[in-house]
């Protein structure tokens, strides 16, 4: 049987494939720009009402595709610089933050806790008091209006340079310098309440194996929960676990559904190797293993998928708890692991190197605050001067 075709306005052309058993919407999207031959998408279901859905999701998304979208409007450069510049360049974890932010506080839908006033405005309408005065109405956080700030700023620079405007409204606004504020910084364990937790571990279990591996070495969660045991090797005759991928949860972007994907670390700084400590190489000799096998496998499901990135934070609460000491993430460990070198009067570039710091600065904004115990030991030191 032929393909039967049917195009409404703006519908693209739509048949129903007898073959596939399935309508099939065709549209048109752009030229190649060194070709200039036309560039077609197709989009595909059982039913032609969610063939078209569908199309019409992605050209929402696409706007740059669609003739009847305001070229200049904020709304459309801002799904450009979503995803023509930060896709290709962040990772998709990373991205599906921006696209949060944009759909919770800049977009209007059924779900947005706030929206931009000025969204669907012809850009060259738009000025900074009227940027500065919807920063000011939001009641979000400082880490959250600084990512609205870039979603906005980097919107209205790519319209500069298509000379849609004359100049960045944004530009002029200066988002507020965040220090460390002592009282909101990741609380951790002092040296007594490390040993506490460490005796309420149970390192026949994968899950408290992996806090204790965190608070030994100072990874990250998603760096610990993808090791194999192939990623352990020996340098200078101390063995070493060398840090080259790490694991992250997203959704996807067709089901729905949250997978796990292995990754290289966001920066040259986090590949690295970090040494073991004695007692650690030792508990680690008595863990049963081969070589492309998960360090830390899931007991759940046969030791043979990622451990649940959830499940660690759940028992650590708990073992603190038992313990009777201050309840830490499992980021806190990380911490922790970076406050027992600071008592012992590491070198701040070497904990910078350890825990894969890109910048010296982020190891010192984030660890030159951690125990006040090292704040009052410090202060004494200055007597013998007196």
């Amino acid at each position: 049987m032929a393909k039967k075709r049917t195009r409404a306005n703006g519908d693209g052309t739509i048949f129903y494939n007898e073959a596939k058993k399935l309508y099939i919407v065709r549209k048109k999207i752009g030229r190649d720009p060194e070709t200039g031959k036309l560039i077609f998408k197709e989009f595909s279901a059982k039913k032609r009402e969610d063939a078209k859905d569908k199309m019409d999701e992605y050209m929402d998304q696409h706007p740059e595709y669609n003739p009847d979208a305001d070229k200049r409007s904020l709304e459309t450069y801002i799904r450009k610089f979503l995803y023509e510049i930060k896709k290709p360049a962040v990772s998709p974890k990373t991205l599906q933050r921006y696209e949060s932010i944009y759909l919770t506080h800049i977009k209007e839908s059924d779900s947005s806790k706030n929206f931009c006033p000025f969204l669907y405005s012809p850009m060259p309408e738009i000025i900074t008091s009227q940027i500065r005065e919807w920063y000011g109405s939001l009641r979000v956080s400082e880490s959250t209006l600084k990512l609205i700030n870039i979603i906005i700023k980097g919107s209205l620079t790519l319209a500069l340079e298509d000379r849609i405007i004359q100049y960045n409204p944004a530009h002029a606004i200066r988002m507020k310098n965040e220090e460390p504020d002592e009282d909101d910084l990741t609380p951790v364990l002092a040296a007594d309440e490390q040993q506490l937790l460490i005796r309420e571990l149970n390192l026949n279990d994968p899950v408290h194996r992996l806090l204790y591996f965190i608070l030994a070495t100072g990874l990250r969660l998603g760096e610990a929960l993808c090791l194999r045991w192939s990623d352990f090797k020996i340098i200078n005759k101390e063995k070493h676990v060398v840090v080259k991928r790490s694991l992250t949860r997203i959704k996807n972007d067709g089901s729905g559904v949250y997978v796990d994907l292995e990754k290289e670390p966001k920066t040259k700084a986090s590949k690295r190797s970090v040494p073991l400590p004695k007692k650690l190489v030792d508990q680690m000799s008595s863990w049963e293993h081969r070589s492309e096998d998960l360090v830390f496998p899931n007991p759940e499901h046969d030791g043979k998928t990622y451990i649940f990135n959830k499940t660690p934070a759940r028992h650590l609460a708990r073992l603190c708890r038992q313990a009777g000491i201050t309840e830490v993430t499992v980021r806190g460990l990380r911490h922790t692991f970076a406050t027992r070198h600071f008592e012992e009067g590491t070198p701040i570039k070497t904990v910078q190197k350890l825990l894969g710091h890109a910048k010296f600065e982020t190891t010192m904004n984030i660890y030159t605050h951690v125990m006040p115990d090292i704040k009052i030991r410090d202060a004494k030191n200055i007597d013998k001067f007196l």
